[in-house]
């Protein structure tokens, strides 16, 4: 599963489909769009965690393509 959620990542950014959408000095947000539908990402910088609202996220508390994809994108910078 875990090469299943990289694969997807890595594409989302290689397609461009991830935008960092606002940066503070507490959280980072991100937009990324899905296959479906457009999810939102967050990384609070103080606890160390990341978010997102997509169901795989919600349902299972693990990292998903998009926060995947989303970490990816803050590496580059």
């Amino acid at each position: 599963m875990v090469s299943i959620i990289i694969s997807k990542a890595e594409k989302l950014v290689q397609e461009g489909k991830v935008k960092k959408e606002v940066e503070s000095d507490k959280r980072t947000h991100f937009t990324v769009q899905g296959t479906t539908e457009k999810h939102s990402v967050i990384f609070d910088k103080e606890k160390g965690n990341w978010s997102c609202d997509c169901k795989y996220s919600s349902l299972y508390q693990k990292s998903c393509s998009h926060i995947v994809a989303c970490q990816k994108i803050m590496t580059k910078d």
